[in-house]
């Protein structure tokens, strides 16, 4: 038998052996026969990697308790990236131990109370999944400046996953941009940070976690046929279908989430956003003890040679992750240092106004009183205006959308290129890689969505997919779908574990529907009163707001008609207040979601001696665009604390479809090539 033969029936008698312990089958002896006679002399080679194998298998169960799923999963193949003995790997307690994973980071579980309101007489817990990319100098070095937090909004999202793929970015935005290394560079005042995240309780590799359905395919068979029905808008029965839908889906969690097994109330009661923030506060206690300094020449380490660190808080939060941020500036203003909020959402409305949608059908008769969530969307539709404006700017050669009669061409282009595709779907023949698709007026303000969060990296691609679908040929978009809904395959671990088990959810879904209703329904009062006839009045008010985003955004809201699962914790607010270190918002001029004008300058004003630092630029957090000038800002405020002057406006250093800013025309600093290709990296990579 040749080697590839061997190869061949050697994968082919270990799927038989693995088939036959995840789903038992009959195999006659004639086949089992074969199977070991094909083998010939390399059984004995076979069972010794059977015996590897099962070995591994039993010990990764056995550990499983121990090592986080982050860990195991990122354990390269050449090497064992643990450097502590595994038997000694206690992650899940509150001295907070911090291990290899990930090749340059460091991984960890905090243990915390479910209900801090109860922490005496509840023993139950909950693991807080933590990540963290190491500063370049060590904790004793006096440039050390501890750790920034980083949270990616959402709510729900994975810091996990931010960390993974932006704490390098980010870390070369707030470190000194001296070399540590350089034997000259030894001023004290350059600091160099840990960055450090963590999934929410209830999300991601965080345990327990907040599961509605039996397993990952199930919930993406769900996710498939929900995007089939369509946005608000696109049909006369997609309101009936999503609102049957959200309706489900909270009887789901609520039946699966709302009580444990002891009758008493269960995860999700204590996954709201002030629980959060207390979460974020042990984190702080934890870290700041948890740094420690080597030892001088000639002495030995002990625990007890831990170095002085303040209590306060160092952190970076993006979107939702600023409500957390004010939240804890509320809850905690004395342990506030250094807090940068990018994407101000206005906490206001998130707690009391914009939540108080039962009151929308008084709202809504007078044709001069706004409601409550007026204003979120001010900015949508004039970020597309800028779409058309960059496209006729830049030309034919990079923009497939372009026309030579002007910018409102181009828009009434795009208008006509949706109506058409509302009127007549695209269908899409199969590719290499995936089968036929069927393009939809849905798919395409899905697109536009996108655009509108980060322009600088969709906005070229936004014309190539409305050139394409102006042309009957939906390629593009078909093939972000697939990308979009990859593959559910059940693992045999799923298949050995009971439904709703942590095993048939690996990786963790991001930013799943259920887990933002969890936390964002629980944040505002109980909106279970609420009729289809109030929420259709809400979608109106909301669509005349704006014709792009309206119909996608009117949805979110819609699950909290159904969320009957209340929180146990409440913070009373307000959210405001004098904390012991400014804190410096930052707004673009236009944000589709989040604008200057309803969030950024009204947040600013809430807490006493904060900043707000305007970007001129267009999208959702102002790291979506290169800004040379804003990371400066940024980063000198994590270096010393200071300010910038009131009323700065950043200029960008790029803009869409490969267009100069006119942040171009300051000097570059030393350092700054490193820290424009930083900003590149997470504008053209957003999370």
């Amino acid at each position: 038998m040749s080697e590839m033969s061997a190869v061949k029936w050697s994968k082919h008698c270990a799927q038989e052996d693995l088939l036959a312990s995840t789903q038992p089958r009959n195999r006659t002896p004639l086949q089992r026969d074969s199977c070991l006679g094909k083998r010939g002399h390399y059984i004995r080679h076979l069972l010794l990697i059977v015996f590897i194998l099962a070995f591994a298998v039993v010990s990764k169960d056995i550990w499983s308790s121990y090592f986080p799923r982050a860990l195991w999963d990122s354990l390269p193949s050449q090497n064992n990236i643990f450097i502590h003995d595994p038997e000694n790997f206690d992650w899940e307690t509150a001295k907070l131990s911090f291990y290899p994973c990930y090749r340059s980071f460091e991984c960890a579980r905090l243990e915390l109370p479910l209900d801090w309101n109860n922490q005496s007489t509840d023993s139950r817990r909950v693991a807080i999944a933590l990540i963290k990319l190491p500063s370049k100098v060590h904790a004793s070095d006096p440039r050390n400046g501890g750790s920034i937090i980083i949270n990616p909004g959402g709510p729900g999202g994975s810091g996990i996953n931010l960390a993974r793929n932006q704490a390098r970015n980010l870390q070369t935005i707030v470190d000194s941009p001296s070399n540590p290394d350089d034997t000259s560079n030894t001023k004290v005042t350059s600091k160099y940070f840990d960055i450090v995240s963590f999934d929410p309780r209830g999300t991601g590799f965080t345990t327990p976690t907040f599961i509605c359905f039996p397993d990952a395919a199930q919930r993406m068979n769900w996710n498939i046929a929900s995007d089939a029905e369509g946005m608000l808008g696109s049909s006369s029965t997609a309101f009936k279908l999503m609102w049957a839908r959200k309706h489900a889906l909270a009887d789901a969690c609520y039946t699966r989430m709302g009580v444990d097994e002891n009758g008493e109330d269960a995860l999700g009661a204590h996954m709201n956003t002030p629980v959060i923030a207390m979460d974020m506060k042990a984190i702080v206690e934890v870290l700041s003890k948890s740094r420690v300094k080597l030892p001088s020449r000639g002495q030995e380490y002990t625990k007890s040679s831990q170095i002085e660190s303040v209590d306060k808080i160092q952190y970076w939060g993006f979107s939702y992750g600023t409500l957390l941020g004010t939240t804890f500036a509320a809850m905690y203003p004395d342990l506030v240092g250094r807090m940068v909020l990018d994407g101000v959402v206005d906490a206001d409305r998130h707690y009391a106004g914009k939540f108080l949608l039962l009151i929308f059908k008084f709202l809504f008769d007078s044709a001069n009183q706004k409601g409550t969530w007026d204003g979120n969307l001010e900015d949508a539709d004039a970020i597309i205006k800028k779409f058309s404006e960059y496209c006729f700017e830049a030309g034919p050669e990079r923009c497939a959308l372009y026309s030579n009669r002007g910018p409102e061409h181009i828009h009434d282009i795009l208008d006509d290129i949706i109506t058409s595709v509302t009127d007549a779907p695209v269908p899409v023949s199969i590719s290499d890689v995936r089968g036929p698709e069927l393009i939809t007026s849905s798919d395409v303000k899905g697109a536009v969505r996108l655009a509108l969060y980060s322009p600088f990296e969709e906005f070229e691609r936004l014309a190539s997919i409305l050139y394409e679908v102006s042309q009957r040929n939906g390629t593009l978009l078909a093939n972000s779908k697939s990308i979009e809904y990859p593959w559910q395959d059940l693992t045999p671990r799923c298949r050995l574990s009971d439904p709703y088990s942590i095993n048939c959810f690996s990786p963790p879904i991001d930013y799943a529907e259920e887990v933002v209703g969890a936390i964002s329904c629980s944040d505002g009062p109980d909106q279970t009163n609420m009729t289809a006839t109030d929420y259709l009045k809400y979608w109106q008010r909301v669509r005349k707001e704006s014709i792009y985003l309206g119909d996608r955004w009117a949805k979110n809201r819609m699950l909290c008609a159904f969320w009957k699962l209340r929180p146990k914790l409440i913070f009373p607010g307000p959210v405001g207040g004098s904390t012991s270190e400014p804190i410096l918002f930052v707004s673009n001029t236009l944000d589709p979601v989040t604008s200057l004008t309803n969030s950024g300058r009204n947040m600013s004003k809430r807490f006493n001696g904060s900043r707000l630092l305007q970007q001129d630029s267009e999208g959702h957090l102002f790291v979506s665009t290169p800004s040379i000038c804003s990371a400066r800002v940024v980063r000198q405020y994590f270096q010393t604390g200071a300010l910038p002057e009131v009323g700065t406006i950043c200029p960008v250093y790029d803009r869409a479809f490969g267009l100069s800013g006119e942040g171009r025309s300051t000097t570059m600093k030393y350092g700054d090539e490193i820290l424009l290709e930083a900003l590149r990296a997470i504008a053209n990579s957003m999370w």
